[in-house]
């Protein structure tokens, strides 16, 4: 099990570390400095031990058994949601907390990091639950046009790429295209759909837009919200196009534009050029395409790059005040 020190501090657990989430909360981990001296690595799905790799590194994965979080004070879990609840069930009362990023809906407290200027406590318990990340992106921008104009309702077209289904559909996406242009026929085992080139509705596509809607429900104050979204044949980036209508005349798109921007979670497109979810790539912020803005209806064009990437993020900064609220360090 590997046991590489990062700096004075907490033991801490990732739980299928090899995972596209898995590597990015790894990374959200080392950029943000994240008070831990051990990290331990371990995976669900077999019984035995595997070798992989850790920042470039041989490392040893250890499996997931009930007591596997007792040596720990925060794992990040960051498997499949059908394995994350299995190991659920039995695991042992082993004072580790443990931020869920599967997308299970039961089980734990749902938890969000707080505003700076509100400071409101976490939850008590050893589970977080997460919010869908594109539930709080497009609650962000609801949120900032809501300073300005009072938002009643909203609804949202998302386009959903393949690497939400990790690197093996990367890969068959990469596979399909290239069968495409040579005329040969397509691998389907995970998309089960030509996936390259195409759109389409998954089976999960309802369970899914009422996860979002839900999430963006509880993060935006209670705006309902109709949300329509598809799988596109596209390897990263979101694209969210989100209408906000509000209670009286909507304000103009330059005051838009300006309250994204003080948010802090957004930036503008180059507006000498057409952009899309390319221009997003390995960019932490939502990146704004459009505002237009009539009667009382502001609508917006938003691309965002995986946004695993902001899941791993909240989920840090969950454990960052988790361990400031706690007391969780020696001398905190």
């Amino acid at each position: 099990m590997p046991a590489k020190p990062l700096r004075a501090g907490l033991v801490v657990a990732i739980v299928d570390p090899t995972s596209l989430l898995g590597r990015d909360v790894r990374a959200v981990l080392s950029e943000r400095a994240f008070p831990a001296s051990k990290v331990l690595l371990f995976h669900t799905g077999t019984a035995d031990g595997l070798l992989t790799e850790d920042e470039d590194e041989p490392a040893f994965s250890a499996p997931l058994t009930p007591d596997a979080l007792e040596t720990s004070k925060i794992a990040f879990l960051c498997g499949g949601a059908a394995d994350t609840a299995a190991f659920l069930e039995t695991r042992i009362d082993d004072g580790c907390l443990a931020v869920d990023l599967s997308g299970l809906r039961a089980g734990g407290a749902f938890a969000r990091p707080s505003d700076p200027s509100s400071l409101s406590p976490l939850p008590e318990g050893s589970l977080f639950l997460t919010y869908d990340p594109v539930a709080a992106v497009l609650a962000e921008a609801a949120l900032a046009v809501g300073r300005i104009a009072r938002v009643a309702a909203a609804t949202a077209a998302v386009d959903r790429p393949a690497s939400e289904l990790g690197k093996g559909a990367l890969d068959e996406l990469f596979h399909q295209a290239i069968s495409l242009a040579q005329f040969r026929p397509v691998p389907k085992e995970i998309f089960e759909t030509q996936a390259a080139f195409n759109a389409f509705y998954p089976a999960d596509t309802d369970a899914w837009d009422a996860r979002v809607a839900e999430d963006f429900r509880a993060l935006a104050g209670g705006i309902p919200l109709s949300l329509l979204s598809v799988r596109a044949g596209v390897f990263h980036g979101h694209l969210l196009r989100l209408e906000l209508r509000t209670e009286g005349p909507a304000p103009p798109a330059a005051a838009v534009r300006t309250v994204l921007r003080e948010a802090g979670g957004f930036d503008e497109a180059d507006p000498d050029s057409l952009s899309g979810p390319v221009e997003s790539a390995g960019r932490d912020e939502t990146l704004v395409l459009s505002v237009a803005s009539s009667g009382s209806s502001v609508r917006l064009g938003l691309a965002a790059d995986h946004l695993r990437r902001a899941g791993a993020i909240m989920a840090v900064r969950l454990a960052e005040q988790a361990v400031a609220e706690r007391g969780l360090l020696p001398d905190a």
